[in-house]
């Protein structure tokens, strides 16, 4: 496989890297995969090839809306803004989460 100038990695490396990022982020175990997966794990137990994250029936792994603002706001904490949204996402569940803040 290539590397990807200046980076020296691969593609594949690239995806596995973001799939454990998204894992990390998310606090709920393994549902996010990399772009290469031993063929038992693939597409219905087919294929090594992982475009698409599902189980072996193709199906998509659910994500709660808790677990997508912990990734999409990047520090694993739904109450707390930043990533793509440093101001916090505007839809009514993401503000639902900014108001009801934990106090720690």
């Amino acid at each position: 496989m290539m590397k990807v100038p200046p980076y020296g990695i691969t593609v594949a490396e690239f995806t596995d890297r973001f799939s454990k990022l998204r894992n990390n982020l998310g606090h709920a175990g393994f549902k996010d995969e990399g772009l290469v997966v031993p063929f038992v794990e693939g597409a219905e137990g087919k294929i090594t090839g992982n475009v698409l994250v599902g189980d072996n029936d193709s199906i998509a792994f659910e994500r709660t809306p808790e677990e997508v603002l912990r990734i999409v706001y990047g520090g694993g904490n739904e109450h707390k803004p930043g990533g793509f949204y440093p101001k916090g996402a505007n839809g009514r569940i993401a503000r639902s989460h900014l108001h009801s803040m934990p106090t720690a």
